[in-house]
């Protein structure tokens, strides 16, 4: 499974610059919804009016902000002699030929279609394309809203609702009011698989209530089956307990708050996992996933690693920032 972030999607933006600049377009136009991030991202680089599909379709007059005209100043869409019309990525190709079929012939000779991410090396149904992503593949923009959430496991706090903090995880009055009450944090659009997280047995019905008060549709919720928060801090098996459930499930992807145990559990399953706070999404293909051992603390390599020459080092760096 590939994984591209707002960070890769910028990134391979930026690296492919001096291709739009030359090319003189004087319009950017977004497929919406997810076809408007590049649009607006190219845009603002070459300082070029953007709009929507709709808007070229319909001739609505360009707008922009206060602090800045864009070059080559344009009114409308018609004014424009260059146009490129961009989406996030191709995948069967049809959404984009049917926003195509639907855009005057007259403005048709005008154009230039754009898909950042390809799942074919080689196609003859979009002009330009920057990166080839074969499926199955997901983005930073829609993995909580993608078809992936129905074969995936979650973990609920720091994921679906905010953490408790420390004076409301005391396993008494104050976290029964937290698990009642916490602040919604992500919502996925879908039915979910299975839930899985440390929160005790004990503690279903209100865990329960809030699920459905939250609009959080569900097919399994599993919880640890321990009587207190002290054993199951003595335990530690927070990472163990859901690698466990995750790899005999059958499910495709962990969604893990915690950057230590989205590693463990994926260490341990050698499946993919997300972690929210951090963003990173680790499978066997990662080199940043293999890179963190958990048994290594990230402060111990970096020591290891500054020791090393200095052209060895910055070498190492230099990599290090490229894929993250």
């Amino acid at each position: 499974m590939e994984y591209r972030s707002y960070s890769d999607l910028n990134r391979l933006i930026r690296k492919n610059v001096s291709r739009f600049q030359t090319s003189k377009y004087d319009l950017i136009v977004g497929i919406p919804r997810s076809g408007m991030l590049p649009a607006y991202m190219i845009s603002l680089i070459l300082n070029k009016k953007c709009c929507d599909i709709d808007s070229l379709i319909n001739n609505i007059a360009l707008k922009t902000g206060s602090t800045r005209n864009s070059k080559d100043e344009i009114i409308y869409p018609s004014d424009a002699k260059k146009i490129l019309i961009i989406d996030d990525s191709i995948c069967s190709g049809k959404s984009l030929s049917n926003e195509i079929s639907k855009i005057p012939f007259n403005i048709r000779e005008k154009i230039t279609t754009l898909a950042v991410y390809t799942s074919e090396k080689v196609r003859d149904d979009v002009d330009i394309t920057l990166e080839y992503v074969p499926t199955p593949r997901i983005f930073e923009w829609n993995i909580f809203h993608h078809s992936i959430v129905g074969n995936s496991c979650f973990d609920i706090d720091g994921v679906l609702c905010i953490d408790p903090t420390e004076e409301e995880n005391d396993d008494g009055e104050k976290y029964n009011n937290f698990l009642l009450n916490a602040l919604p944090y992500i919502i996925p659009t879908g039915k979910i698989n299975s839930l899985v997280t440390s929160r005790l047995e004990k503690y279903r019905p209100e865990t329960e209530v809030w699920l459905k008060n939250n609009g959080v549709v569900y097919e399994n919720l599993l919880m640890l089956d321990l009587p207190t928060k002290e054993e199951r801090q003595r335990l530690g098996a927070h990472a163990s307990f859901k690698a466990e459930v995750y790899k005999k499930s059958g499910q495709e992807l962990f969604y893990e708050s915690d950057r230590n145990q989205a590693i463990k559990i994926h260490e341990l399953t050698k499946k993919p996992v997300y972690c929210v706070d951090s963003n990173e999404f680790f499978n066997k293909n990662s080199i940043i996933s293999s890179f963190y051992n958990a048994s290594l603390k990230k402060s111990y390599i970096t020591r290891i690693v500054k020791r090393l020459p200095k052209p060895f080092y910055n070498s190492i760096k230099y990599f290090y920032h490229l894929i993250r």
